[in-house]
């Protein structure tokens, strides 16, 4: 409650259960606008019309408008790997609350640029009354999901106009009126190669033409601007079509959770120096290095370590090294980087894009354990070393942990910055014991201010 100091929501959200404050803390009953007896009830119709949610189909998926992400959180659950997404807006915080509850989540909306995360890469996509206007400006933002999904994945809609025949009194509208909505919803998904997969009551869900006929019929394909390209790159009112190399991509393709955390993506050979073998030594690598972690720092695997980012990876091998620990990890690819977050999504995992000499997109004390692997001795020369401490500092909640694994250099000058910033840090030696390269294992304190005004 300290650190999410909003009783307006409680107020305003009482009446759908999304949270009750009892004392100093806030629970989740796990109810929402279209779910109030449940979040779970809700997630079980999803599944009766999408099979393909229990049998490891389906591992990675996106909630626009996530609320406080209860949605994600059941999903997580169930072993689908959900990134929440949600903007500050009159709700407040409820980045944070998702956060706060441990839930995979991040400050974002569908508005005027691209989503900072790669083509054809969320198996499924979600959307529970979110409040976007699907349908207006040419369906721009419906196109945005569709760039995001992956051939053969699933976009769910509950909420108007989905059953319109049965609830259009409870939306303050006309049956005429949400029956043209809904119409000319399917109409406008249908032009983007989308085909009605399923529908029952509240949910309708929609599925992502895995092959390229419809896409041959298309006037005007986007090919102009990148695909992948989604840092700082405006939305565009044309259908993305997945390009040839993207066949083995499709969901039907890739293997099964958690088969594919192991499997080199085809995507891997648009990677500069990126192979199977690369890949596989990757794995490798990072089996060693988080053993050697665990020794270093005993509470990885426990409950006092759940939200984890790997500030600058490459293939995801943090992430995937600890996938048996009860933690998630964000994995953060720099945005000057070679772009290899296609590939960590083919893995079944998450990330999104990054430019570390600019803030992140979340709130400050929402991460448990931030790791950076050769960040300053990559990208010191865009920005002082001392302002990406700073943004740690922020994002890393009080008696969090930091794991630095840098050149000898580099981790002597960041220790110096780190004393002033009232971190406990020891320098440690890798699990090699080479001289050039080293360890910091630090833990911010919990400190205030003598400087009341402060």
């Amino acid at each position: 409650f300290r650190n999410v100091p909003y009783d307006w929501i409680n107020k305003q959200k009482s009446n759908q259960h999304w949270l009750i404050k009892e004392g100093e803390k806030f629970l989740f009953p796990g109810g929402g606008t279209m779910f109030p007896n449940g979040v779970g009830e809700y997630v079980d119709h999803m599944v009766e019309l999408i099979p393909e949610m229990k049998d490891g189909t389906i591992r990675t998926a996106i909630d626009t408008g996530c609320g406080v992400a209860s949605w994600g959180g059941d999903l997580l659950d169930r072993g689908i790997l959900t990134l929440s997404l949600a903007p500050r807006d009159n709700h407040e915080a409820q980045v944070q609350f998702a956060l706060e509850r441990g839930i995979p989540a991040i400050l974002g909306i569908i508005s005027t640029q691209r989503l900072p995360f790669p083509s054809n890469s969320f198996d499924m996509a979600h959307c529970s009354r979110c409040l976007i206007p699907w349908t207006e400006f040419g369906g721009v933002y419906l196109l945005e999901v569709h760039r995001i999904l992956r051939p053969g994945g699933f976009w769910v809609l509950s909420g108007p106009p989905v059953n319109y025949e049965n609830r259009w009194r409870g939306w303050n509208t006309t049956i005429e009126d949400q029956k043209s909505d809904y119409e000319k919803l399917q109409d406008l998904l249908t032009s983007m190669c989308f085909k009605l997969y399923n529908k029952k009551g509240d949910i309708a869900v929609w599925q992502k033409d895995s092959d390229d006929t419809c896409y041959k019929k298309l006037v005007n394909p986007d090919d102009s601007i990148e695909p992948d390209s989604a840092w700082y790159t405006p939305l565009r009112p044309c259908v993305v079509a997945p390009g040839p190399k993207i066949k083995k991509s499709v969901l039907e393709s890739i293997p099964k959770w958690p088969e594919r955390l192991q499997v080199a993506s085809e995507r891997i050979s648009d990677v500069h120096g990126g192979n199977a073998n690369a890949f596989k030594h990757d794995i490798g690598k990072w089996k060693v290095r988080a053993k050697h972690y665990k020794k270093l720092l005993p509470a990885i695997g426990t409950d006092k370590i759940r939200n984890v980012m790997d500030m600058n990876t490459v293939y995801g091998g943090f992430a995937a090294a600890f996938i048996d620990s009860p933690l998630w990890v964000m994995n953060v690819v720099s945005s000057y980087a070679p772009n290899t977050l296609p590939v960590i999504y083919d893995r079944g995992l998450i990330g999104t894009y990054q430019d570390w000499c600019e803030a992140f997109s979340t709130y400050p004390r929402t991460y448990d354990l931030l790791h950076v692997d050769g960040l300053f001795t990559a990208e010191s020369h865009r920005c002082e070393m001392k302002y990406v401490l700073l943004e740690m500092d922020r994002i890393l909640r009080p008696m969090g942990y930091a794991i630095i694994r840098e050149s000898s250099y580099y981790v002597d000058a960041i220790a110096t910055i780190t004393k002033g910033m009232k971190w406990s840090c020891r320098k440690e030696d890798t699990e090699y014991g080479v001289e050039k390269e080293k360890i910091l294992v630090c833990q911010k304190k919990l400190w205030y201010s003598s400087n009341q005004t402060s």
